[in-house]
């Protein structure tokens, strides 16, 4: 059973996880890589498997924190996205009172309500002017809108470390664990939890042991996460040529949702046009794809009488920097990026005729440069072009610079 079975089985096959009253006012972190598809596997599987239940489908709502400035920004939304959709979802009716005395006046000009302490703005949700008080809390809708966060709702926090600074990381999840106390939901965070900046991840250490009921590792293989998403219907035109593609992301160690389809969509282009069908061309193909969609450049054969690099990039004439350390330094096939840096640097600093300055120079240039040299390490350990002439791996570049095809 792959990582993604594993963990769609214990969140939501029969007795799952999220389908049971155990996981009430739980929060539930679901961590992985960036671009490992985390969000992809939360809206393909695990929301329509909630949707599909014949016999009661269960409210859940996504919030994403991206973009998002304030704490309230976040309520309401929640309690927008939950009120608008109330009608959406079948449910048992439950007797549900909502007493006057939860619901706070700030001021009698106020469109803010505290609903079981949590603030929402009923500008934002009723069309009703606020003076008329009695009537918004006897609409049913405002009355389900509660109800539906007390009958085991999923609340879903998605890009949880592109939260802006303006939001406190602890306030946020004071937040979070407060929503979880109040109302009988649960919560799930879905977040790469290496990618948080210094000064949040002794914070987040701390609240995580503190507030998190689950913690589940969001880990794809290539291949697992490649089958969902050549699972959509309108790649289904790619069955042909699905072992190439999934062969050469492989063959580039590439781990990325965004990637794929970026790659899969350029392929339907390029096939739907009658190109050429070459293994080696499409091979090239995904390639050149996938250095431009990671480091932005495109790299074109230099013929040099050495048996090392290949491929340089085209340079601006701006530049001054030569790139002679480029030209005797042989990439190796178990070489890693750093040791291929590491290399470059050396040969800089061990040139005997080169001046301090200069060699200052060549070192910064690298460092100022670092995606280019990813690039060129990237092209040559692959052999992005080989076995296809230039005329071919050209009219591939054009292609995906452009984003256009040009037929001839």
């Amino acid at each position: 059973m792959t990582n993604q079975e594993r963990i769609e089985e214990y969140l939501v096959r029969e007795n799952g996880y999220l389908k049971s009253n155990i996981s009430n006012h739980k929060i539930i972190m679901l961590s992985g890589k960036w671009g490992s598809g985390k969000t992809f596997f939360w809206k393909d599987n695990i929301i329509k498997n909630l949707n599909n239940e014949k016999d009661k489908k269960i409210p859940n709502h996504y919030i994403s924190l991206y973009g998002k400035k304030s704490i309230l920004e976040i309520e309401n939304e929640i309690f927008l996205k939950i009120f608008e959709s109330v009608d959406s979802f079948e449910s048992k009716e439950k007797a549900v009172e909502l007493s006057k005395s939860v619901v706070n006046l700030f001021s009698s000009f106020s469109s803010v309500i505290n609903i079981f302490g949590v603030n929402l703005d009923m500008s934002k949700v009723s069309d009703k002017p606020f003076d008329k008080l009695e009537e918004i809390l006897k609409n049913k809708k405002l009355e389900k809108t509660v109800e539906y966060l007390n009958s085991g709702a999923i609340i879903c926090f998605d890009d949880f470390e592109r939260k802006s600074k303006d939001i406190d990381l602890n306030d946020l999840f004071g937040f979070i664990t407060q929503l979880t106390l109040n109302f009988s939901c649960k919560v799930v965070i879905i977040l790469n939890d290496d990618a948080f900046e210094e000064s949040d991840k002794t914070i987040f250490s701390n609240v995580k042991e503190k507030s998190v009921s689950k913690y589940l590792k969001y880990e794809p293989t290539i291949k697992e996460l490649f089958e969902i998403i050549f699972e959509n219907e309108s790649y289904k035109k790619l069955d042909d040529y699905k072992e190439i593609i999934l062969k050469t992301i492989q063959e580039a160690e590439i781990l990325n949702a965004r990637v794929y389809i970026q790659i899969l969509d350029n392929f339907i282009e390029w096939i739907s046009n009658n190109q050429d069908k070459n293994e080696n061309t499409l091979r090239s193909l995904i390639l050149v794809n996938i250095n431009f969609i990671l480091y932005h450049t495109f790299l074109y054969p230099i013929n040099i009488n050495h048996n090392g690099i290949k491929y340089v990039y085209h340079i601006d004439t701006k530049i001054s920097t030569n790139f002679y350390f480029l030209y005797s330094n042989y990439i190796f096939p178990h070489n890693t990026f750093l040791h291929f840096k590491m290399e470059l640097e050396n040969q800089i600093k061990n040139k005997k005729e080169s001046l301090d300055e200069v060699i200052r120079t060549n070192l910064k240039f690298i460092e100022d440069n670092i995606l280019l040299f990813k690039s060129i390490y990237f092209a040559n350990k692959l052999d992005i072009a080989r076995e296809i002439d230039d005329d071919t791996f050209t009219k591939i570049n054009k292609f995906i610079e452009t984003g256009i095809l040009i037929k001839e």
